[in-house]
């Protein structure tokens, strides 16, 4: 940057800013920051070309600045060769953009200076400590960030939610409110949704629909119901007491115990989370129907692909359903394609039927496998105590190498109890976590109200009772796969033959509150 050598040339342009909130401050005002770099200008006989003043802008960029980008302007077409601000965070409190504006004076050789700072660019001093205050002014403003959200993690940790604008579907909470309250409108919404998908099997898309139908507004009326709005709320702890927080951040992201008044009851919401980990399995390329309820639990014997429907009109003009393997449809034109003839809907029935009536140990084949579940479970939280007692002896020795460090007088008092303080937090957590999966222990080792064995027995006598929606439900919720071999047989009949079945893991809260389960129990005791 070259030094101008006549100082009254000089045609000076004012830069001032305040953010909203110093406008609060007298000492950064509009009005004070104005009338001191008048007087300074006309001390040094400078002529002010004219103030140039962004009201109520954060100093992180420049983009959003009309009144920096027009002084930018004046000083690309000559108009002004000389820049006075009352403090240099006042010009920009970002590294990158304090290097770009130093660029551009010096280009346009202009001169830069700063009051409360005493900084002239006519020097290389002087413009290497412009560099340094940018530095320090952007620190600080990351430190500004950084303490912002220190405070609204502590906050979530408080359990009051931080949310406003985007409020969870069933609450409100008014601007300035801590705790977010029901709406008993959408409260009732909520239950429902949560009922039609846990107790009725329907899918997120039919909630949609039906909602949708019924002309139900979605929060705020943004937009129709769909499968992800439906989705959100079913997988949204809200709804149980939980508070959320940092989303968007799985790293940062974590659940606390709300102020709030929970909709739902921890059982239905679980329940909710159960089936939703399982929809990967039940994944197939037509959805069952009442009529063709063996749809998406049917694995091929040959191939491992999933059977799907395939519907067809007999001579009598009625339609008949059947399965066909989908790595036999897909592949049709190549070698590759399955070789498993289809199975027809009947005699599907007939081979589940009489799989179901000819296993002869049931306790030993099948309870097994609730006892294997068990005890992974069992192990898993086994070792997610084992880790968190690690972590906690952990912390026990870093507070107390701290302790050594204060005592010895390594570090400050202050600097001691800041890092106490996140060493408490953080023993408090895992704390917390350790007690539960204590608790969590003997329920996983209690055995099931009603074991696979016993829904085995109540099947062989009750299957015709159920209805063709009842036996979809308990298919699609309890069988993770059925494993079938289908041959040629006879004429135009094929012969189906199961070669496995094997059912998801059962949870106490679904024994209590599967009404299909619970009606198997009831023809079962006739």
């Amino acid at each position: 940057m070259k030094s101008s050598t006549n100082d009254a040339a000089l045609r000076t342009g004012i830069y001032v800013r305040v953010s909203t909130d110093e406008q609060v401050q007298e000492g950064f005002s509009i009005r004070a920051q104005t009338d001191k770099l008048k007087s300074y200008a006309l001390l040094k006989d400078w002529q002010i070309y004219d103030v140039y003043t962004d009201e109520g802008i954060s100093g992180k960029n420049i983009v959003d600045r009309p009144a920096i980008n027009r002084l930018i302007d004046d000083i690309n077409d000559g108009k002004v060769n000389n820049v006075l601000v009352f403090k240099v965070d006042r010009l920009t409190r970002s590294t990158k953009n304090l290097l770009e504006l130093v660029e551009l004076f010096e280009e346009s050789n202009c001169a830069f200076n700063s009051l409360t700072e005493s900084i002239d660019t006519d020097t290389p001093s002087g413009r290497m400590f412009l560099k340094i205050i940018g530095i320090f002014a952007e620190f600080e403003r990351e430190n500004l960030v950084s303490r912002l959200k220190l405070g609204f993690e502590r906050k979530a940790k408080e359990g009051y939610t931080l949310a406003s604008s985007k409020i969870s579907y069933g609450y409100e909470k008014a601007k300035g409110q801590k705790v977010q309250t029901i709406l008993p409108d959408e409260a009732r919404i909520v239950e429902e949704i949560f009922e039609m998908y846990v107790n009725t099997n329907e899918s997120m898309n039919g909630i949609a629909r039906i909602l949708n139908q019924r002309n139900i507004p979605t929060k705020m009326n943004a937009t129709a119901w769909n499968v992800t709005t439906i989705r959100h709320i079913l997988a949204n702890p809200t709804y149980i007491g939980k508070v959320r927080y940092s989303l968007a951040d799985e790293n940062r992201y974590f659940e606390a115990d709300g102020h709030h008044e929970r909709i739902l009851s921890d059982e239905m919401f679980q329940l909710a989370q159960e089936k939703i980990a399982n929809i990967p399995q039940y994944s197939r390329t037509k959805k069952p129907k009442e009529n063709n309820y063996y749809c998406g639990v049917l694995v091929c014997y040959c191939c491992g692909g999933k059977f799907t429907t395939h519907n067809y009109k007999v001579k009598s003009g009625e339609t008949k359903g059947s399965y066909r393997c989908s790595n036999k449809a897909r592949y049709k034109n190549y070698d590759i394609a399955c070789k498993s003839p289809e199975v027809g809907h009947e005699t599907m029935e007939t081979a589940f039927l009489e799989y179901i009536e000819n296993i002869n140990d049931i306790t030993e084949v099948e309870d097994v496998s609730i006892e294997t579940n068990n005890a992974r479970k069992a192990q898993e939280t086994q070792e997610y105590i084992e880790s968190c007692e690690k972590k906690l002896a952990n912390l026990n020795m870093r507070k107390k190498k701290i302790m050594e460090q204060y005592v010895g007088e390594e570090i400050s008092f202050e600097e001691y109890k800041g890092m106490l303080g996140v060493f408490d937090e953080k023993f408090d957590m895992l704390t917390a976590e350790l007690q539960k999966a204590r608790l969590e222990m003997p329920s996983i080792n209690e055995p099931n109200e009603l074991l696979q064995s016993d829904i085995i027995s109540s099947i062989r006598e009750n299957w015709d009772y159920l209805s063709n929606s009842e036996k979809m439900t308990f298919l699609q919720r309890f069988v993770k796969q059925i494993t079938v071999k289908v041959e040629k047989g006879l004429g135009r009949s094929n012969v189906a033959r199961i070669e496995g079945l094997e059912f998801n893991p059962i949870t106490e809260p679904e024994l209590k509150r599967s009404s299909v389960l619970s009606r198997l129990k009831g023809l079962s005791s006739r």
